[in-house]
């Protein structure tokens, strides 16, 4: 029996992977100024970095876009991010499983 629930925690564990791949590539397709941000616990922030409450203490941070000098990407930019990866997490419980620390950045070619 342990050896199923294994199975099925991997294969979760897969999915939310997959999915939270696939939320990304569609935030950066979608808002093509967007350079890169990170997902960290909430507690390690400065007042200036921590750009919109996520679930679980997390918030999204460090939000860069592709402008000119001294630009600061605005709030609702930041919150229309911030929503579509409230949207996975509701459909994904799991994805916060993977989110705190991370760093997602533009592939350039």
């Amino acid at each position: 029996m342990k050896a199923l629930d294994d199975t099925t925690g991997i294969r979760q564990s897969l999915i939310a992977a997959t999915d939270l791949a696939a939320c990304v590539t569609t935030i950066f397709e979608r808002y093509s100024i967007l350079c890169g941000f990170t997902v960290q616990p909430h507690a390690t922030l400065t007042t200036d970095r921590a750009m919109a409450q996520l679930p679980r203490g997390l918030s999204l941070a460090d939000v860069e876009v592709s402008s000119p000098p001294g630009y600061r990407p605005t709030q609702e930019f930041c919150n229309e991010i911030a929503a579509m990866l409230l949207d996975l997490m509701d459909e994904q419980p799991a994805v916060l499983d993977f989110l705190s620390g991370c760093t997602f950045a533009r592939t350039l070619h």
